[in-house]
């Protein structure tokens, strides 16, 4: 995978903790009132659960309140659209997930741009996704899927949690690689896919491990591959995708922005607090239970992979053909 788990040194994590407090009066004072974290998703998602987890000791270390707040609609659209247009003084912040990476690719007419609007800071979190099938459907394994979906073209659909998430692009990354005719059913997330998965009313879906590992191990869905570059801890006898179709690497993930143009010492301060939130032996246990590994990469690291990861997704979007609709 492209991140450094960070497994290394939560010892440390004390020690940085303290250092922003200490160079709160070199950086002019800031921050003097409460910061907003802008989601622009509904409550409840693990991206929304691992921005709370975060803004918790972000709190303490830069000593202002430090607020989630869910601007839902419009694919994340409308939530960061508030961001891009907000003044640059760090008091404005944005979570987003996968579709800050992928967008740009599908949707042509949006009033901000977002590879020049937005100060990437850092990735918090990744989040591998699972592809499940209902138990009926006659496939043990990816081989034997892909076998079946290629006899009866047009017949299989899969659910998404919505246009441009990562569960729609890595269906339709696999769909493009193995050269499959498969239907898109669009959901308002990733819930009602897995509930319809679960009822038979679709044939597959790619939904997050917090979702469906339950499901999989309690037998109600199967489990045939995983999205990651790299099999997962929890089902180390399920294989990557990757296995089958090298480069394969669709996975959930969140990371943390500000506008563009914010000053670079406020872009710091933002930085350590929520790296160092991120090395808490609690935070990470409890953004493990979701599903998800911390990241925390630097703001170098981030920008980098942030710029190869959209080539990506542009190309995907203009190679499988996908629509915003």
């Amino acid at each position: 995978m492209h991140h450094h788990i960070n497994r290394r040194g939560w010892l440390g994590g004390a020690l940085v903790s303290l250092l922003p407090l200490s160079s709160a009066r070199a950086q002019g004072g800031w921050p003097q009132r409460a910061i907003r974290i802008v989601l622009p998703y509904a409550p409840g998602g693990s991206t929304d659960a691992s921005a709370r987890l975060v803004a918790g000791p972000m709190t303490q270390s830069l000593q202002q309140p430090v607020v989630v707040e869910n601007r839902p609609g419009a694919t994340g659209t409308i939530g960061a659209a508030e961001v891009a247009r907000a003044p640059k003084d760090g008091y404005t912040l944005l979570v987003d997930a996968a579709a800050h990476g992928s967008n740009h690719a599908l949707y042509t007419n949006l009033p901000f741009d977002y590879t020049k609007d937005f100060a990437p800071i850092t990735q918090l979190t990744v989040s591998p996704q699972i592809l499940a099938v209902h138990p009926s459907l006659p496939a043990r394994n990816l081989e034997e899927f892909i076998a079946l979906a290629k006899r009866a073209p047009g017949t299989l659909s899969y659910g998404t949690p919505g246009n441009g998430s990562a569960g729609h692009l890595a269906c339709a990354s696999l769909a493009w690689k193995a050269g499959l005719d498969v239907t898109q059913v669009a959901y308002r997330g990733g819930g009602p896919a897995v509930q319809d998965l679960l009822a038979n009313q679709i044939s597959f879906t790619f939904a997050s491990v917090s979702a469906v590992l339950g499901l999989v191990q309690d037998g109600k869905l199967r489990a045939l591959a995983v999205s990651s570059q790299n099999r997962i801890a929890p089902l180390p006898a399920i294989p990557a995708v990757a296995e089958t179709y090298p480069g394969f690497d669709i996975n959930e993930w969140a990371g943390l922005y500000a506008p563009a143009g914010t000053p670079e010492l406020i872009l710091e301060r933002v930085g350590d607090a929520a790296r160092s939130a991120l090395r808490q032996p609690e935070v990470q246990q409890r953004i493990e239970q979701l599903g998800a590994l911390t990241v925390g990469s630097t703001r170098e690291e981030f920008t980098r992979w942030l710029s190869g990861h959209r080539a990506r997704m542009s190309e995907l979007v203009q190679a499988a053909s996908i629509r915003p609709d």
